[in-house]
């Protein structure tokens, strides 16, 4: 019971200081502004209503989660391994194997606070984007402005009541406000779905594409994935150098299917590089959800069965450099 409460504190201290750095407040507001945004910009629907708003969402989902994973592994392990507290927690009784698994634990949790918010916008994204039909007699193409203006608010009006809390009860404000966006994107979804697309009041016309939830938790997986490869190579390189290669390995991931599927029963070579590099097509399904298609969630499980494997050899991997890392 012992080890388990240390590992829990560490894991829990490692989220904290993740969402406390500005850069992760940072990063979660501008991927809910540009998925608030997208719905507005976009000028044609080509051929399916909502799909360029969902698919935008989702890509900021995983473009902006991808560098939100890689700061995170980066300030917990390797910023610690640098500035000495990493030595003097490993001083006590907790081993290196205990404490590496408890910084992954803590990042991956930032990862799952990120992508909830990055979800509930892509979902409120989705319904302001402009649908034809016949609400109240009136019938075209209408576009949920109501809700739009919910969403654009929604960063704003956490920032001021953080501000106010941190005024009045000294609490920190980049912790604070990074929760009161969830409740605030959580808070707007109920709010607009009390509304129809026109601003009538209708309860519970949520208007919510719920098919998009599979493939957000597809997303989720991925930058799991990712964080298990940042936490790897931040415990031989730096910030920068470990975002660089964490890119690399998305986009590696991204083309291997053209590159090396075709060639991976034919060559052996191709085929080790093949089942090496992450395919990360396996979490970007957007495409099934065209035309009115869903994520079976059978497949979310065994997509969920490959992030488990792969993260956990990818850790492996990571425990084996970080046993004989040097600490200063």
């Amino acid at each position: 019971m012992l080890r388990i409460r240390q590992f829990l504190a560490m894991a829990g201290l490692t989220a904290v200081e993740a969402i406390r750095q500005p850069i992760c407040l940072l990063l979660t507001t501008a991927c809910v502004l540009l998925t608030a945004a997208a719905p507005l910009l976009i000028m044609h629907n080509f051929g399916e209503e909502g799909k360029l708003a969902r698919d935008s969402g989702l890509a900021f989902h995983l473009v902006v989660g991808l560098f939100v994973a890689g700061y995170a592994a980066c300030s917990s392990l390797a910023a610690e391994m640098k500035s000495g507290t990493a030595s003097a927690v490993l001083s006590k009784p907790v081993s290196r194997e205990a404490f590496f698994l408890a910084k992954f634990v803590g990042v991956a949790g930032v990862v799952v606070a990120f992508s909830s918010c990055a979800t509930l916008a892509t979902l409120l994204s989705e319904r302001v984007s402009e649908k034809f039909g016949t609400v109240h007699g009136e019938y075209g193409y209408m576009t949920d402005w109501q809700t739009g203006i919910l969403l654009v608010l929604a960063p704003a009006a956490a920032y001021l009541a953080a501000a106010g809390i941190n005024y009045r009860a000294k609490r920190p404000f980049v912790s604070v406000a990074f929760g009161l966006l969830f409740l605030c994107l959580l808070l707007s979804a109920v709010v607009s779905g009390l509304f129809d697309r026109l601003g009538y009041f209708a309860p519970f016309d949520f208007g919510i594409q719920w098919r998009i939830l599979p493939a957000s938790l597809l997303i989720t997986l991925a930058l799991i994935v990712l964080s298990a490869v940042a936490m790897a190579l931040s415990t031989r390189l730096g910030t920068v150098p470990t975002l660089a290669l964490s890119s690399a390995v998305l986009a590696a991931g991204l083309l291997s299917d053209y590159f090396l599927g075709q060639k991976a029963s034919a060559s052996a070579l191709a085929g080790f590089f093949y089942r090496l590099i992450p395919n990360w097509q396996h979490f970007w399904l957007s495409d099934a959800l065209n035309n009115g298609g869903a994520i079976p969630w059978a497949y979310v499980v065994s997509a969920a069965f490959y992030a488990v494997t792969y993260s956990a050899g990818v850790l492996c991997l990571g425990l084996l450099s970080f046993r004989h890392a040097d600490m200063k």
